[in-house]
């Protein structure tokens, strides 16, 4: 019999050690089922296990599983293909063929992107289909169960809008076209696979249940517990997050007003903002580590995070050693990730976010050899302790919220809205930023990757580059807000410092809006053991 690749595991380790599989259908692991997911306890753990998968390795990839460490690997593999990061090398390996576009050629393969980001959103969304089908009879206490009913429908949602983000282009313009499967219901080896539904379907999808997560949420009152749930306030970022694909601006400001309210995070401060770089010597190879306020989830204006303690810590298989190039774990050192020397030199010297990576230190990538000390390196994101391998992983900020709200009231016309919401950022990172951008009105944007600012949206869309950077997937915003992009520009005499710009396509020194290279194939095994996916059912693998 078919089985379709959703048929996954619960992470239920964390009081059954010796339980591998939550999801099999043998009479014995049936029973342990029944009785994890029979009261409000059980579930809370189910609960957990799921949001351990979210910064674990997860070794259903049998190879490449280093590149494969839950939503810091998807964001940062988003964020590489775009054009404001920049990977300096091939290093091991690890996020070089999404920099340069050539993961959809393996979509065949089970230990490459199209494969990981399927199974990995999909393995989230099995498991919690299963917690929201038993909380209904499930016993205990009738608000906890409703507080993790409603962190399942959030995290589905949260599951939903990454794989369509991924695997279609943008809602609007493309409401039509085929998305994703929706599965709301537990499956098992017996499940039949459903077709893709359409992109406006899965939004659809999305939208309930943040709104069931949203009421379900204010009905219970219950506190988080820590600060890898998703609750209220971080969902009401989500789905200020959703509201900004689909062009709802009322939405999107409602919703990032409420995450704003928050009680439990505050924005950074100019002097919390600061980083210390950490050093790299090239002839002694000695590192030091530097600070930074992005490694850790008490940071005040963290809304949604994973805490790592040391002994969940891994060494390869993570996010810091794809960025640390001040360590002596290889992967960073060897390809080093970079900003844009355009986006560099948007940040002016008054702002403290110029600190936050290497300007030109004449030691660009022809010259350079390993570590830290290369034109335009990033230290934004570093190891909290290298010694230990230890760095927490950020999901969520409140400075989001506030450039999403800036956004949505400059879409609606509301300059002055929209400038007060985005002071309350750069009054904190910029002592001049009042006075530049005075006079500035304008919902619209002007240019996609480079250009100069002319309007008020041109510097909302800015400074959410330069913040954000590395948080969000840049590929994202690229795709929804459709204005085309490149990686060849000049920056006074400085050409870019992309070290690919697409030598694929020499054709296209801007790439248009739908770009398909940005669009995962869906990958081959679903297509063999799905009945209801065909090869006909394929993204198109051609640029039209």
């Amino acid at each position: 019999m078919r089985r379709i690749i959703l048929i996954i595991t619960l992470t239920a380790w964390a009081i059954f050690p010796s339980c591998t599989s939550l999801m099999e259908t043998s009479p014995s692991t049936d029973v342990v089922k029944e009785q994890i997911l029979s009261n409000a306890e059980g579930l809370e753990v189910a609960m957990n296990g799921v949001y351990a998968t979210m910064y674990n390795r997860l070794n259903f990839v049998t190879a490449n599983a280093h590149q494969c460490f839950g939503n810091m690997a998807v964001t940062l593999a988003a964020d590489l293909m775009g054009e404001d990061m920049v990977q300096t090398a091939q290093g091991a390996g690890w996020f070089w063929k999404d920099y340069n576009y050539d993961q959809r050629s393996r979509y065949t393969s089970k230990i490459w992107r199209c494969y990981f980001t399927w199974k990995y959103f999909y393995e989230i969304i099995s498991n919690v289909n299963y917690i929201i089908a038993a909380a209904d009879d499930a016993d205990g206490d009738a608000n906890e169960l409703e507080c993790i009913l409603a962190q399942a429908h959030a995290a589905r949602a949260f599951a939903y809008f990454m794989l369509i983000q991924s695997y279609q282009q943008t809602l609007v313009g493309h409401e039509d076209l085929p998305g994703v499967p929706i599965y709301t219901e537990p499956t098992d080896a017996s499940s039949k696979g459903k077709k893709r539904s359409s992109v406006a379907e899965v939004y659809k999808q999305i939208d309930l249940d943040l709104e069931t997560a949203l009421s379900l949420f204010e009905e219970c009152k219950v506190a988080r517990k820590h600060i890898s749930n998703l609750d209220f306030y971080s969902t009401s970022l989500l789905q200020a997050r959703v509201a900004l694909v689909e062009n709802d601006w009322t939405k999107a400001a409602e919703a990032a007003r409420r995450a704003i309210s928050t009680p439990n995070a505050s924005l950074l401060s100019r002097s919390d903002a600061v980083v210390t770089k950490g050093t790299f010597n090239n002839t002694t190879a000695a590192w030091t580590t530097g600070l930074t306020p992005f490694n850790d989830v008490t940071s005040s204006s963290v809304m949604w995070g994973a805490e790592l303690i040391s002994d969940q810590s891994t060494v390869f298989a993570s996010f810091f050693s794809n960025m640390d190039a001040c360590t002596n774990v290889y992967y960073a050192a060897e390809a080093p990730k970079c900003i844009s020397n355009w986006l560099y030199a948007q940040i002016p010297e008054t702002d403290i976010r110029k600190g936050w990576w290497n300007g030109n230190i004449g030691v660009p990538a022809s010259d350079w050899k390993y570590g830290a000390n290369i034109n335009y390196n990033q230290f934004k994101f570093q190891w909290a302790d290298q010694k230990s391998y230890k760095g927490d992983y950020i999901f969520m900020r409140l400075e989001e919220a506030y450039l999403i709200l800036a956004e949505a009231l400059c879409r609606k016309q509301d300059y002055s809205g929209a400038k007060n919401a985005l002071g309350e950022v750069m009054s904190r990172r910029d002592t001049n930023w009042s006075a530049a951008v005075a006079g500035l009105t304008g919902s619209e944007q002007t240019f996609g990757s480079v250009g100069t600012v002319r309007t008020l949206m041109d510097e909302i869309l800015l400074q959410r580059r330069i913040e954000l950077w590395g948080e969000t997937g840049r590929i994202f915003d690229i795709l929804r807000l459709a204005k085309g992009w490149t990686r060849y520009w000049t920056v006074g005499e400085e050409v870019s410092n992309h070290t690919n710009y697409l030598s694929k396509y020499p054709e296209y020194l801007n790439f248009p809006a739908d770009f398909i290279e940005c669009i995962m194939m869906i990958p081959q095994v679903e297509i063999d053991n799905n009945p209801n996916i065909n090869p006909e059912d394929q993204n198109p693998y051609v640029q039209n």
